[in-house]
């Protein structure tokens, strides 16, 4: 059996009748009302109050219209509602399904589902879960033709435009469209500018709004090894996942989906600061409480954990670690070709000393897709782990050349900033860790190598100052309790814990 409206056809729109209207009028009502808390029970005077007639007067309606009484058509809307839900997978269980839709009897709600639809509600959930899970759409991007700066500027105006349409094609998840004529699906963002003789410069545009979000201004060759094209592109993505995260906001937490909760969280999960990390665990503990399969809830979780059991945010170090890491394998094992798993996972991986494996994942999602920021800067960290600052300086300053703006940059120049201090180059440490701290001064966590690159190079009024917000942020952190963050190598450690020491960190 279908649906009410279904099996209802005098409740579809070419229902003409007085009858009809009124009967339209109060299930439109309800079905709004149970949108807004699924557990509502809309009663007859409730329906009868949206239609403008006597709740006598709606009770004969809907038995001439439906042949049905209206309590037994509120309950058919909640049995529908409910029946949604389980196919689209977004309850755990039949229980929580029934409990969701104000159903306080399952085995009642099971029977009445059953009568109502013809199978069983853990039938339908079931099936669901089966069910591969939808791809999600490629974002789609107008690419406008690039304008000269001057006539002499015609030919690569051109030719820019058709390396960056290159470009843009290959980074997946994107779908790029040179003209916005009539068959082309509805955009997001759109790019377009102008190229200046030796350089283009790029706007990225919200389509509907017309609002700039993001300039760019890239020479042609190479920085940093890096093609501009590459550096375009990488852009763009920023922008794209910058509109996601602020789509994602302005959901209110009440209507937000599972996919919407993860993308609220993605940027919190990353950030390894203790408030973020745990804002980031309630919104990812919330999509699992929905769909316990979910594979990015389950990989960004898992980062998150490993991040607070190794940065000490919690008192359970080792077990909020090993259940990080049990969420990243559930993660790997659901979705293991999917990007956005791998390099959370990844990251979980390293922060418990398991760097083979972490490198072999993150070089295997950089080969899914090569223009991920967590991803080429989580090469560096790897390289920082091991203790060869060198390397790591080598994939830091390929992934700022690529990503140099807003968070991305500075998590970047902040693991270059280590890298130096691995070196033992602590000025040139320093004010790396510094320039990170300028562009996200909300942080706290790189004052724990700031403080100690700059006591170690002899800036000891810095060192203080870094340690007093550092601090700040931490209380009730001492020596003894960093050196259980031990995924740095061992060497690097005890001189970060000694310039601490030095600056006058608790032991």
């Amino acid at each position: 059996m279908g649906t009410l409206q279904d099996t209802a056809p005098a409740l579809l729109p070419g229902g003409t009748s007085t009858r009809s209207a009124c009967v339209r009028l109060a299930l439109a009502a309800a079905r709004e009302a149970l949108a807004v808390d699924p557990a509502f029970r809309p009663d007859l005077g409730f329906m009868s109050r949206a239609a403008g007639i006597t709740p006598r007067t709606l009770q004969r309606h809907v038995a001439q219209v439906l042949r049905m009484t209206p309590r037994t058509v509120v309950e058919r809307l909640r049995l529908d509602a409910a029946r949604q839900t389980l196919i689209e997978g977004a309850a755990s269980s039949v229980l929580d399904a029934a409990a969701r839709h104000g159903f306080e009897h399952p085995g009642r709600f099971a029977i009445r589902y059953a009568r109502a639809f013809g199978e069983a509600p853990s039938a339908t959930l079931r099936r669901s879960r089966a069910r591969p899970a939808p791809e999600r759409p490629d974002a789609v991007i107008i690419l406008r033709s690039l304008q000269p700066a001057t006539c002499a500027d015609a030919t690569p105006a051109r030719r820019a435009t058709d390396d960056l349409a290159m470009a843009l094609a290959r980074a997946p998840g994107l779908a790029i469209y040179r003209d916005q004529g009539p068959g082309t699906p509805n955009a997001a963002l759109a790019v377009e500018g102008r190229v200046e003789h030796s350089a283009v410069v790029l706007r990225i545009l919200h389509c509907a709004s017309g609002a700039t979000l993001a300039t760019h201004r890239e020479a042609f060759g190479l920085c940093g090894g890096v093609p501009w094209t590459e550096r375009a592109a990488g852009a763009v993505r920023c922008a794209i996942t910058a509109e996601e995260a602020a789509r994602a906001r302005r959901i209110p937490l009440h209507r937000a989906d599972v996919d919407t909760l993860v993308a609220r969280s993605r940027s919190a999960a990353l950030s390894q600061e203790p408030m973020a990390t745990a804002m980031a665990l309630d919104l990812l503990g919330e999509a699992l409480h929905r769909d316990p399969a979910h594979p990015r809830a389950l990989a960004l979780a898992s980062f998150a954990m490993a991040v607070s059991g190794h940065h000490c945010f919690v008192a359970d170090v080792d077990g909020e670690r090993a259940l990080g890491i049990e969420f990243g394998l559930r993660a790997v094992a659901l979705a293991p070709d999917d990007p956005e798993v791998l390099t959370p996972v990844a990251g979980a991986l390293s922060l418990t000393k398991s760097l083979d494996r972490a490198e072999a994942m993150v070089q295997r999602s950089l080969a899914l897709d090569p223009l991920q920021p967590e991803a080429l800067r989580r090469l560096g960290f790897l390289q920082n782990f091991r203790g060869n600052g060198g390397r790591a300086g080598v994939a830091f300053n390929r992934a700022v050349a690529i990503f140099p703006h807003g968070a991305d940059g500075a998590s970047a120049i902040f693991g270059l900033g280590v890298a130096l201090f691995l070196q033992g180059e602590y000025a040139r440490a320093a004010r790396a860790l510094s320039r990170a701290l300028e562009l996200q001064p909300a942080r706290a966590w790189p004052h724990r190598f700031l403080a100690a690159a700059a006591m170690h190079a002899g800036a000891r009024d810095e060192a203080l100052r870094s340690l007093t917000l550092f601090r700040r942020a931490f209380p009730d952190l001492t020596l003894a309790r960093l050196a259980k963050s031990d995924a740095l190598h061992p060497e690097a450690l005890s001189r970060v814990l000694e310039g601490l020491d030095r600056a006058g960190l608790p032991r």
